[in-house]
């Protein structure tokens, strides 16, 4: 044992020198804080350096923590210091700065020796659960209500919650007697006049455990209850669960369920890549970029003589007889192919045009299919139209996404109807469909030629295709993600079921040249101004898009606030408020579960929904009065505040300087961007304008940036993975990629190049 003395204040602190600790002090915070000292080259500085510096410069750590040490563990192999000290919380809460500022880990501990693990006592037999039962079922009537009553036996383990154990406690010490279930209800919505007229019409359903007395209220509105929870479990000797209403099938996922589809998944397994006439075995792959717009995006990947439009994010055309616009270019393309491969294989041969002989040009070439990876504007806006042109192609997308397009594409909120989808062309387009989902494989007549499509984190829904013919394999990516954003899986753990290396990756470069950071600390800080407005009551406006940021920060909110409250007793729990829009995105997200890889999907099969939460609700036009009230966090669709319906809440949330607004995402329109720019006022009209003096966190802290397109850290673990051999960037312009593009060869990737609008490009 290496052991030496530190003299600090009055006392000396004996110091280890080990050369390797155990797994028990590399924590899962050790090995983040590990590979980010890796990643960004923090050099490690000598232990003596460290220790004088801490002890007698450094201000970040108390005096009275410092005088807390008792002995100090290091190895210098592991970049761990150990502090054995009984008060050791700013250590760990101003760990991050302790990391960028040493390069060294600091583990806290209160001994110096290792926890040895207690031995495994053999699992107790446990006894089998009964299942819930429903005892009776009747209504009670309340003015023009009749709310579902029931009885249940064999309470659900949800409702035992530690809030209840505290409560039951209360009935015992207090003698409570418990009153008759009628006469609860009775004198509960009839006489008590501490639960306001709004929330006992609000209660939608009210089961009850006689035995566990427990009385669970299913309600849209539950504050005053729940602050008069104590006094309403001493009256009637009974707990009083209160939680929200279920959120619900979604409308649309219901009427496109309905609609028969044209094709399946073996509806190209007898279709050839190469013509029947041909003695080549060689099929060509060919990438032809129709528009790279940052807000537009579609390419024509070719296989053989198969064209597969990869995404359809095009303008719309201007004059309803004519090919106008970005439509015309794939019509160009159809026309001319020959003609573009037979140039490409010339430029890439360098061989004189006599001499040139090509085998496998497809004659009358057509547009085969349609891969949509996910529903956003920029990678759907052109698909009516093309169905127009093309009626009978098959469409390639996931469940969700189709839901989510027709959502936000169609009329179907507008219908009276919400039963069938009334419009032809959307009719149309789902009879086209071919579901895809997350290791879904479409099988070629070819042996060893296939598709295959894999989650791609960014938003719910969403989807990569990978294309694999003989020994080629090329990747779109779609948008992407690589981390796992609450409550969606991002690519990471799926990569391993795509086989590698790739020959050509064509991937998403939208942020490709950003740091964000980790996710989880962006969240963190946005959380950390939330909380501080939650106790003084104040209200916060987050913008986010609707079926992606706007449903992961609902649920992180709510987790957070949750654990808050049952963990610390936290009393000024927010209400989180969504529009009608990301309630029906939530509403799809709920009705089809089964496709999300995620927590989210677990909760809501075992029946512990968090959509469900009291804390949830839901607003339109003709409910905003929760504006008047304070403490509200209210998540609103889009990231640029230009919604209709969020100028009324904009109006009355920027006019006090301590509300709060982050607007999330990408803000490039009217009224964000402005904000954004430190504008003091909204101007929504010629005769509309509102002071805007809420405190903006994109002003002030501009380093916090939650965006669901992966930065250039997320671009280095897809390329780490996935070994490419070739990368080619999609949805950014080119001169905004150059250091992206140096960057990946850094990561070893010896061809990167960038794509050329309506330039054919042969990739085997």
């Amino acid at each position: 044992m290496d052991l030496e003395e530190f003299k600090f204040s009055d006392k000396t602190i004996l110091i280890e020198k080990r050369e390797k600790l155990s797994s028990t002090f590399k924590i899962k915070s050790y090995k983040v804080k590990l590979k980010y000292m890796e990643d960004n080259k923090i050099p490690q500085k000598k232990k003596k350096e460290v220790l004088n510096h801490l002890f007698f410069k450094d201000r970040i750590i108390s005096s009275k923590t410092k005088n807390s040490i008792s002995k100090i563990i290091f190895s210098k192999k592991d970049r761990i210091i150990i502090l054995i000290t009984q008060n050791g919380k700013d250590i760990i809460k101003n760990r991050d700065k302790l990391v960028r500022n040493y390069g060294w880990f600091f583990f806290i501990s209160e001994t110096d020796t290792e926890q040895k693990k207690p031995k495994k006592e053999k699992p107790k037999k446990k006894e089998e659960k009964k299942p819930e039962n429903t005892i009776t079922s009747e209504e009670f009537q309340y003015e023009d209500l009749k709310i579902p009553l029931k009885q249940k036996e064999n309470m659900r383990p949800l409702y035992h919650t530690k809030e209840y154990r505290h409560y039951l406690k209360i009935i015992k010490s207090e003698n409570a007697k418990q009153m008759l279930l009628r006469d609860v209800l009775n004198d509960l919505f009839f006489k008590n006049e501490s639960i306001p007229t709004e929330e006992k019409k609000g209660i939608r359903k009210v089961i009850f455990y006689q035995e566990e007395k427990v009385i669970v209220i299913k309600s849209l509105v539950g504050d005053e209850m729940y602050e008069n929870l104590e006094n309403l479990v001493k009256k009637y000797g009974w707990y009083f669960y209160i939680t929200g209403v279920p959120v619900g099938k979604s409308d649309i996922s219901l009427a496109i369920d309905k609609i028969e589809k044209r094709y399946d998944l073996t509806y190209f397994s007898d279709t050839s890549l190469i013509d029947d006439e041909s003695n080549s075995n060689h099929i060509r792959l060919t990438i032809y970029p129709i528009i790279l717009k940052p807000n537009h995006n579609c390419h024509i990947l070719g296989i053989g003589k198969l064209n597969i439009l990869l995404d359809c994010g095009l303008s719309e055309k201007d004059n309803e007889n004519e090919i106008e616009g970005d439509f015309r270019h794939v019509e160009e393309y159809l026309q001319n192919l020959p003609q573009y491969i037979i140039e490409e294989e010339k430029s890439r041969k360098e061989i004189i045009a006599e001499d040139f002989t090509i085998e496998n040009i497809p004659e009358n070439p057509k547009i085969d299919a349609i891969f949509i990876s996910h529903s956003h504007y920029d990678h759907v806006s052109g698909l009516k139209e093309l169905i127009k042109m093309f009626p009978d192609v098959p469409i390639l997308c996931s469940r969700i996404t189709l839901d989510l397009y027709l959502l936000r594409d169609s009329n179907f909120l507008k219908q009276e109807n919400h039963e069938e989808i009334e419009e032809d062309e959307y009719q149309n387009i789902i009879k086209n469909v071919i579901y895809v989902e997350n290791g879904i494989k479409i099988d070629f007549k070819e042996k060893n030629s296939f598709i295959s499509f894999f989650h791609a984190g960014h938003m719910p829904g969403a989807l990569m295709m990978l294309a694999k013919i003989n020994d080629f394999r090329f990747l779109y990516t779609g948008d992407y993600t690589y981390i796992d954003i609450t409550p969606f899986a991002g690519t990471r753990r799926f990569l391993e079921q795509i086989s590698h290396p790739l020959d050509y990756l064509l991937i998403d470069g939208t942020a490709a040249q950003e740091d964000f950071g980790h996710i989880s600390d962006q969240f963190h800080s946005l959380i950390l101004f939330l909380e501080q407005k939650a106790e003084y009551g104040d209200n916060s406006l987050i913008g986010a898009d609707p079926s992606s940021l706007a449903i992961s920060f609902m649920l992180i909110f709510w987790r957070y606030f949750r654990k808050l409250q049952l963990r610390r007793g936290f009393k000024k729990r927010p209400n989180i408020y969504v529009d009608m829009m990301v309630r029906k995105n939530i509403q799809v997200i709920n009705h089809r579960y089964e496709y999300i890889h995620g927590s989210i999907s677990r909760l809501i099969r075992d029946k512990a929904n968090p959509f469900n939460s009291i804390k949830f609700r839901w607003f339109d036009y003709s409910s905003l009065n929760f504006l008047r009230k304070k403490n509200n966090i209210i998540i609103s669709h889009p990231p640029d505040l230009s919604y209709g319906l969020i100028r009324n809440i904009i109006n009355i949330i920027g006019r006090s300087p301590h509300n709060f607004v982050f607007l999330a995402g990408s803000v490039h329109e009217s009224p964000g961007a402005e904000l954004v720019e430190g504008a003091d006022e909204i101007q929504f009209s010629e005769t509309w304008k509102t002071p805007f003096r809420a405190f903006l966190l994109n002003t002030f802290a501009p380093h916090i940036k939650i965006k669901l397109h992966a930065d250039k850290n997320q671009l280095r673990e897809m390329v780490k993975n996935l070994e490419p051999k070739e990368v080619c960037f999609f949805h950014q312009s080119a001169k905004n990629l150059t250091n992206a593009v140096k960057y990946v060869k850094e990561l070893g990737v010896e061809k990167v190049s960038l794509p050329v609008k309506r330039k054919l490009l042969i990739l085997n």
